[in-house]
């Protein structure tokens, strides 16, 4: 019997793609783009007018190997936020939060199972078009994935729920700090300004997203062989994915939940309000992690043994941002970065003024690949993008939004990203079944993209 095919571990396919990238720096000639500080953002950003050719600095067999360190030093603060959000929902599963949560929703769509899809879509879109926290993934798919299975679907499914809810709200970015503020900030426009228009794209984005998904799932409730992760649901069904559908808090377990409720708002408050980062949104977590669990009862002690519980359960995924992350630390240190940003500019402003704005799109798209950092690619391309909109007659807000939409969409099917293809290993499901999955979705991002972006264009989306 001819065996099937197996799919390479996340792993071999982040260094395949980085030796790529390596073997090109021998290839490919090296520029550079000087550095200023912004005193509107006080970030660096690039001076657009400073390109200049350098020397070739190639990466040779210990840059490479030594390359994984620095994408740890790189990714250090994000990966940490991972374990300690991981071993703070650990904590909260073990309080019995999660479950009475789950029950609750069960009970709530019983009759009508369908409609928990789309509002789960809704509450990850709603919670991340503020937060820009893709990393969290990870953490909310163990949380709903037992819900999901017992509601008739598949792990895709909920896999889908998750990334496809994430990328909609990250990406329509009503108050995103880490792309739509940057990129407000460095155009100088009026923070959260446009708003409006960012609403509508929501809620087309959203609406599409869940038609989708809920197509799909309802064709594996009908069948469930047609399932993209069919064998792998057998075994996950066998082990332990049922849960208590009557399962309540106690008195204290309520208390511990209200904290809980207020520290996330707190945090979302945070991000917007306060400016925090992910060193002040980890802080909180730890507090959470420590809080709930006294609230509750248990010593700290045993808080403790449930934190670290819940951040080795999540380990996988944080190492997997680690690896992704190498690919941009390559073409950092060969020079070879600035170049790739050079050329889609040079392309992007070579689109006629009608359609201009689907170049910024297109670019955008093009170095979301080795950039795939929100904040990174916003304080590399908009300082380009801004004049360039304005050489192409192209309002500065229409461009925020075209470089939104360029970071945005394909974050779900680039390998670099590393919060979603490490909420796929955590989830068990290859990047290959993903994309036949996510394709056709992507199609139809895509045209709605199109469209949305060409009206911007049309009524000069401003305020300018």
């Amino acid at each position: 019997m001819k065996k099937k095919m197996q799919m390479p571990h996340i792993f071999v396919i982040l260094v395949s793609i980085a030796a790529i990238f390596a073997i090109l720096t021998w290839i490919m000639p090296a520029g550079l783009y000087d550095r200023v500080l912004d005193p509107v953002t006080g970030r660096e950003i690039v001076d657009p007018n400073s390109f200049h050719y350098v020397e070739k600095t190639p990466i040779g067999f210990i840059d490479f190997v030594s390359s994984y360190t620095a994408g740890f030093e790189n990714a250090a603060g994000m990966i940490f936020m991972t374990l300690v959000v991981g071993g703070t929902f650990g904590i909260i599963n073990e309080l019995g939060i999660i479950p009475a949560a789950l029950a609750a929703i069960l009970k709530k769509f019983n009759s009508k199972q369908d409609m928990a899809i789309p509002f789960l879509i809704f509450i990850f879109a709603a919670f991340d078009t503020f937060m820009g926290a893709p990393e969290l993934c990870m953490i909310f798919l163990p949380m709903i994935l037992p819900l999901i299975l017992n509601l008739g679907f598949d792990t895709m499914t909920a896999v889908a729920i998750v990334i496809c809810g994430n990328c909609v709200g990250y990406t329509a970015g009503l108050g995103n700090p880490f792309t739509t503020i940057i990129a407000q900030k460095i155009c100088q426009l009026p923070l959260y300004s446009g708003m409006w228009y960012r609403a509508i794209v929501f809620v087309v984005f959203f609406t599409a997203t869940s038609l989708y998904v809920l197509r799909y799932a309802r064709k594996v409730r009908r069948d469930p062989k047609s399932s993209l992760t069919y064998e792998a649901d057998l075994e996950r069904r066998a082990q332990k994915t049922e849960f208590a559908q009557d399962a309540k808090l106690s008195s204290r377990g309520k208390l511990a939940a209200l904290f809980i409720v207020v520290c996330f708002c707190f945090n979302i408050f945070g991000v917007i309000r306060l400016g925090w980062d992910i060193a002040q949104m980890t802080g909180l977590f730890l507090l959470m992690s420590a809080g709930s669990g006294v609230i509750a009862g248990h010593s700290f002690s045993q808080t403790c043994r449930m934190f670290v519980s819940g951040a080795k359960d999540i380990l996988q995924g944080a190492l997997v941002m680690c690896f992704a992350r190498t690919i941009a630390v390559i073409m950092t240190n060969s020079n070879t970065l600035d170049i790739i940003v050079h050329t889609l500019a040079e392309f992007a402003s070579a689109f006629p003024p009608a359609i201009a704005i689907l170049g910024i799109w297109i670019a955008g798209t093009l170095i979301n690949f080795p950039i795939n950092s929100g904040s990174g690619q916003m304080t590399a391309i908009m300082p380009i993008m801004s004049p360039l909109a304005d050489l192409l007659h192209v309002s500065k807000q229409g461009a925020v939004l075209a470089a939104q939409f360029g970071d945005g969409w394909t974050n779900t099917l680039w390998p670099t990203n590393a919060s979603y293809m490490a909420t796929m290993a955590v989830a068990k499901v290859s990047w290959v079944d993903w994309i036949k999955f996510q394709f056709p979705l992507q199609g139809i991002w895509t045209v709605l993209s199109a469209v949305m972006l060409i009206i911007a264009q049309l009524i000069q989306l401003g305020p300018f």
